[in-house]
């Protein structure tokens, strides 16, 4: 399969590179489009030094601080990879394949970062030269992001996001993450209930998992808290708190509106009673004490019939107003 010999010659490339034993070949390798290249010497498994103004971006962004979210942790991570580029080179190859739509330019496939280090530096940037379809391309994304395991998990639900957006479909979005189903269906949640801009205005929030954001998502699905008043609490922080400590600043201001706040209605009926309504429940509560006793014992004898009459009164409603 084309796609599996894509994958298989990428990481032999990537090996080779590390290993310092790339192959140079003297000419465009005949599975690149004529005049793409020019005097680019492109070969399967060769290393090619790249001018990053050559290289424009494509597919859909895996990590939050390449779009212009967090500028100043963008800044930091930058500026130790090219540290490390300016010190003991580039020890990677970044992938690229041939733009279709510009001549003589390519389209980055992954290696954003280092393409970035690469030009702050002004030297050109190693690279594998891959003829890749959309998919493929977004395998082989996949596939290396796999093997770094280092996107967080708010930044592994925004890339599912932006690959869906594009057109792709949900299965290759299990392939390109390597994740099942139900992962699939929880980051899609995340995503779903938690406003962009909030999440951007986190972050990624590497050392947070997925209770902690499945719990921000579940007070935006119950109303618990909104896009508004989680800003207003972040926009407090100031200038050096990381993206888990603002992550945590969201649950806060979700946390400390407190139960009875967070339930949308809450009523007493009769002394000794009362009915919490929400957006995913109603609940009953009888205090069993004093004068009230007695009647919470009888209806704890009797809630059974009280309800199933109830039931059936609400269904002959039904059949009624049907009729």
């Amino acid at each position: 399969m084309a796609l599996d010999k894509n994958k298989s010659g990428i990481m032999a490339a990537i090996s080779a590179a590390t290993e310092g034993k790339a192959p140079i070949y003297d000419r465009a390798h005949r599975s690149l489009p004529k005049g793409t290249v020019g005097s680019v010497r492109a070969g399967i498994g060769g290393i090619q030094e790249i001018d990053t103004a050559l290289i424009q971006s494509w597919g859909p962004q895996d990590r939050l601080e390449l779009t212009a979210v967090n500028p100043d942790a963008q800044s930091g991570e930058l500026q130790d990879i090219a540290q490390s580029i300016a010190a003991s080179g580039q020890q990677v190859p970044v992938l690229l394949r041939p733009s279709r739509n510009r001549d003589g330019h390519f389209d980055v496939v992954y290696g954003r970062r280092r393409i970035l280090a690469c030009r702050q530096l002004g030297i050109p940037v190693k690279a594998l030269i891959r003829t890749l379809d959309d998919t493929e391309a977004l395998m082989a994304k996949g596939l290396e992001n796999a093997g770094r395991a280092d996107l967080s998990y708010y930044e592994r639900a925004r890339f599912a996001k932006a690959i869906l957006e594009q057109g792709h479909t949900r299965e290759q979005v299990m392939q390109a993450l390597a994740i099942s189903k139900n992962t699939l269906s929880q980051l899609e949640r995340i995503t779903r209930l938690i406003p962009d801009a909030v999440g951007e205005f986190i972050g990624a929030a590497p050392k947070a998992g997925r209770p902690k954001w499945m719990a921000l998502a579940s007070a935006f699905e119950t109303g618990g808290t909104s896009e508004e008043q989680v800003l207003s609490a972040l926009t407090k922080l100031g200038a050096e708190a990381d993206s888990d400590t603002r992550l945590e600043a969201a649950l806060a201001a979700f946390n400390a509106r407190g139960p009875k706040e967070r339930t949308l209605s809450e009523r007493t009926p009769v002394p000794g009673v009362t009915v919490k309504s929400g957006k995913s429940s109603v609940a009953l509560s009888v205090k069993r004490a004093g004068e009230n006793k007695a009647f919470a014992d009888w209806l704890d004898q009797n809630i059974d019939q009280l309800i199933q009459e109830s039931y059936r009164s609400f269904q002959e409603r039904l059949e009624d107003s049907a009729s």
